[in-house]
């Protein structure tokens, strides 16, 4: 059957469509809905994640339980390990700051190093290692065996410890001098208590009996070896001690004998 044509037939219309811009403008729609449950589902994952941390990392979750020293400490005392540990302390196992800790206890004066580590479930394990004094330096700090100037209260320093004095830049060659002369005066009967590095470069010893030896700022090992050699016959033929001595001269040195002097350095 053919469709009927003409004015008095009824046409037949296509079903009528969304304009494009109206498309465009749904599809924006949708996916900023779609973008706005997303941002919700991450913020609510981030909020729980948050809650889950800082309910794992409260004090009263995992506690500190106890505090564990590996090492014998000899000159740090209980009271500089309270002050620098106890506001730490109270921060949980999982909350408390490890490198805080270190850093604290490095900070005293005889702790040369720390090494702090937690111990599964609730125990904190310290290692100090503290300096070992060799001499006392410029009578206002002591120097250890690695060259280290450090400063702890003086009723902690140890006794018998000689007096070395000098730069600080030149603390370890202070040191080093003095084991070397030490050994080379002991040969001699003579107990070699202070070296002193003056800002001169010149170079003044102290014996126990405060005898002060001038040494001078050159060749001082073979002047020190001559005078100790001297010395050992040089005593025998007299019944004082030796109160000075200068080793500056080219060819030889002046003693002089008698009470020795109380003065330092």
């Amino acid at each position: 059957m053919r469709r009927a044509t003409g004015r008095g037939a009824s046409a037949v219309r296509r079903p009528a469509t969304a304009p494009r811009s109206w498309r465009a403008s749904i599809a924006r729609l949708r996916r900023a809905a779609l973008v706005t449950v997303a941002g919700a589902a991450v913020a609510g994952l981030a909020i729980g994640g948050f809650q889950a941390y800082s309910h794992l990392m409260a004090p009263g979750t995992f506690p500190l339980q106890a505090v564990h020293f590996d090492s014998r400490l000899e000159h740090v005392r209980e009271s500089e390990l309270r002050a620098a540990l106890g506001p730490m302390l109270g921060q949980g196992f999982l909350g408390l700051d490890v490198a805080a800790v270190r850093s604290s206890l490095e900070a005293l004066p005889w702790v040369r190093s720390a090494e702090v580590r937690r111990v599964w479930p609730g125990t904190l394990r310290i290692n100090i290692r503290e300096h070992r004094a060799v001499a006392r330096w410029n009578d206002r700090a002591l120097l250890s065996a690695r060259g280290d100037i450090f400063a702890p209260d003086r009723l902690t320093w140890p006794d018998g410890l000689p007096d070395l004095a000098g730069p600080d830049d030149q603390a370890l060659e202070v040191g080093h001098r003095y084991l070397e002369w030490r050994d080379t005066l002991a040969a001699a009967g003579q107990a070699l208590e202070g070296v002193k590095l003056d800002a001169r470069a010149s170079w003044r010893l102290r014996l126990d009996n405060g005898a002060l030896i001038e040494l001078g700022r050159q060749d001082m090992e073979q002047r020190l070896e001559r005078f100790a050699d001297a010395l050992k016959g040089l005593e025998r033929e007299r019944e004082k001690q030796l109160a000075a001595a200068d080793l500056r001269y080219p060819n030889g040195f002046a003693i002089r004998w008698g009470t020795a002097p109380d003065g330092d350095q």
